[in-house]
């Protein structure tokens, strides 16, 4: 017995836990798993500090009678690391598009943009754009084209101007200017004319983003 005392007190002089010499066992404490912000935690926390009306979270589950005038969500598409999310009042269409990113500490909001009715509909999913990316002119409807400049400003003299279907890669930007984000882009039209020019990024969409066309959403049962 003195013997494996001696030998518990020279590991335990030489930092070691000693489990075997008190005959009982260690068992490692649970570490509590943190929370992680989800989608509707951070999408209602931005309708709390920039919409004042309550927030029910998915559309889905908005109760009929009870949460009208209230605000929820609706997942519109993914796009690797980011979600976008139609955002709106309960029973009704939704009245902006809000773009999420997931990251090691949870979900983040990266942008809530408002749909303007008055400016017409353009499809495709408005996924943040950066320099490189190949893009799509879309949206601007039959007969019309986009217009590229010599600056980010509606009053630069334009360059060209290109129809819907058009295919561009982005070579600087953005640039805030005149409600409008502006990208420099160039590419090669319909007649193998090169063409070059800052242009507005609202009719700008990834390739991809358009088959995440956004279809007319459809809104939460009514009262019956």
């Amino acid at each position: 017995m003195k013997r494996r005392w001696s030998a518990c007190i020279a590991l335990a002089v030489a930092g070691l836990v000693i489990v075997a010499c008190s005959g009982g066992s260690s068992k490692p404490k649970a570490t509590a798993t943190p929370n992680v912000p989800q989608p509707e935690d951070v999408l209602g926390q931005w309708v709390q500090q920039n919409r004042n009306v309550a927030f029910v979270g998915d559309c889905a589950n908005a109760r009929q009678g009870i949460d009208i005038g209230k605000l929820c969500m609706s997942l519109a598409g993914e796009r690797g690391t980011r979600r976008a999310y139609n955002l709106g009042p309960t029973f009704s269409d939704p009245t902006a598009l809000a773009i999420l990113e997931n990251s090691p500490d949870g979900w983040k909001v990266l942008s809530v943009t408002n749909r303007d009715p008055s400016q017409g509909s353009v499809p495709g999913i408005d996924w943040p754009l950066q320099i490189g990316d190949q893009v799509l002119i879309i949206g601007l409807g039959e007969g019309d084209c986009l217009r590229t400049r010599e600056q980010p400003t509606q009053q630069a003299k334009p360059t060209s101007c290109q129809p819907d279907g058009t295919k561009a890669i982005i070579q600087e930007g953005p640039v805030q200017a005149e409600t409008y984000t502006w990208w420099r882009i160039a590419g090669t039209d319909a007649a193998g004319n090169g063409f070059g020019g800052w242009a507005a990024g609202r009719w700008l969409r990834l390739p991809d983003a358009i088959a995440q066309a956004l279809q007319p959403a459809t809104p939460t049962p009514g009262p019956q």
